[in-house]
């Protein structure tokens, strides 16, 4: 679906595009492709290859703790010359970027400078919490921070520099706009708060700004602090203050939930075109008022997309099957099937995995994926393991990431039939999530850069 002439588009292109004299192979990929899944699978693999070498000289020519950490891995860009070399590129743990030391706001800067490619200039925070660093710091790069829920201690950090922002987003907007035709002035309406740096709260809240500013509807405008996302994310209230604080989310996001199933049913009797986009759990809960109700819409007609993005975390217990999901969904919306889609990333990924309507994850033709077994060993298709990728959209950080997510790739989609590595629909954290290895030996290697920085000081 070519929607590169709408308005929408346009106004991605004037906020996103990277000025084309500065374009590198990734850049021509994410902003000269009309359509990420339909395209040569041959082609579209030079093109990512290329990609790659690129960015992995890049990264090591400027990033001084990538270069120290292939070198324990006696690596060198140089050496990867076909596909098969992509096993011996070194990849950071995902839990890599929770490794801060502390939460002290200078500690946490001077952490970003010693990971990232791209710096942050000089210090000149005056706060004293780490949420107001993070503000701070958005602001200094031009760039996005965002944060995940902090379920398991640190938060996990992710730094985008102006560069990986803008052709992140762009890339998952077109991503976005190639599941179906944009008619006019869409709406977009968002099961969460433009006010946070949560990663999906995050992403959800910059995708809204391309469309209109009256078109687009949040569930609540609270701000949704680092403590707060800790609070949903786990449910455990320690003290009053905390208990107080889950009662007052639960009250808005009650209220928030009435008002947007207003919003929608009167653009559902407007025949508006609409993105729709949800966590799960939270659309979940939305459709479940709405059987309550007897409320039933019809976007039928409409080109109106449901996206749901962030898994179900700590509503894993009421995870319903994918087909059962989007009967649900097409019963309460009544969009087509094909125009409910799930969509996979994370925080430290560049590009997303849309759904089609078989279920299968769909990734943008830039990311390399890869399954590895317990000993970070090559699978082969079919094959369930650690899922593990390279990402040449990063400029900010090595983009070489291993997850903790147990996940199966096939050799193409059995549903709809497109070519190129597709993940099945059924995945999930793996017990003991982190890597072996690669962690601790970057941990030991942090430890020294931050005793060479306090004897610095000293």
């Amino acid at each position: 679906m070519d929607n590169q002439d709408t308005a929408f588009m346009k106004r991605a292109w004037q906020r996103y595009a990277l000025p084309k004299e500065e374009w590198t192979t990734i850049d021509h990929m994410i902003y000269d492709y009309k359509d990420y899944l339909d395209k040569d699978y041959e082609a579209i693999a030079a093109q990512r290859d290329k990609a790659i070498k690129e960015s992995l000289i890049y990264h090591y020519n400027n990033n001084r703790f990538y270069k120290e950490y292939c070198k324990e891995y006696d690596f060198h860009p140089d050496s990867v010359v076909t596909e098969k070399d992509y096993e011996n590129v070194p990849m950071l743990p995902d839990t890599f970027f929770k490794d801060y030391p502390s939460e002290d706001p200078k500690a946490v800067f001077d952490w970003l400078q010693k990971i990232s490619t791209s710096t942050l200039k000089d210090y000149t925070y005056k706060g004293k919490d780490l949420q107001g660093f993070l503000r701070w710091a958005e602001e200094q790069s031009g760039g996005l921070i965002n944060h995940s829920s902090g379920t398991t201690g640190n938060y996990g950090i992710m730094f985008r520099d102006k560069t990986t922002f803008h052709r992140f987003y762009y890339g998952i907007l077109n991503s976005a706009a190639q599941t179906t035709t944009i008619k006019k002035e869409p709406h977009y309406v968002s099961a969460s708060s433009p006010n946070t740096y949560l990663t999906i709260g995050r992403w959800a809240a910059e995708v809204g700004n391309v469309f209109l500013a009256e078109n687009r509807y949040f569930l609540s405008d609270r701000e949704i602090t680092m403590r707060i996302s800790r609070l949903i994310a786990t449910g455990d209230a320690r003290g009053l203050k905390d208990k107080l604080i889950l009662k007052a989310l639960h009250k808005a996001m009650t209220s928030g939930e009435k008002r947007l199933i207003e919003v929608l049913k009167k653009l559902s009797d407007n025949k508006e075109q609409v993105l729709v986009f949800s966590t799960p759990y939270q659309l979940y809960s939305i459709m479940h008022r709405m059987k309550q109700q007897d409320i039933s819409l019809d976007f039928s007609d409409t080109g109106t997309v449901v996206m749901t993005g962030g898994g179900w975390k700590i509503f894993e217990h009421k995870k319903i099957p994918f087909s059962e999901f989007s009967s649900m969904v097409q019963e309460c919306f009544g969009v087509p099937e094909e125009l409910y889609v799930d969509l996979y990333g994370m925080s430290e990924m560049n590009g997303l995995a849309l759904s089609c309507s078989g279920g299968y994850k769909h990734l943008v033709p830039w990311i390399y994926p890869m399954v590895l077994d317990e000993e970070q060993g090559r699978l082969g298709y079919g094959e369930w393991g650690r899922f593990a990728f390279l990402d040449p959209v990063a400029h900010s950080y090595p983009g070489y990431i291993i997850t903790g997510d147990r996940v199966r790739m096939l050799e193409k989609c059995p549903h709809c039939g497109r070519p190129g590595p597709v993940l099945d629909g059924d995945i999930s954290r793996l017990q003991g999530a982190e890597a072996k290895g690669c962690a601790n030996l970057m941990r030991g290697m942090m430890a020294e850069e931050f005793k060479k920085m306090e004897s610095r000081r000293k």
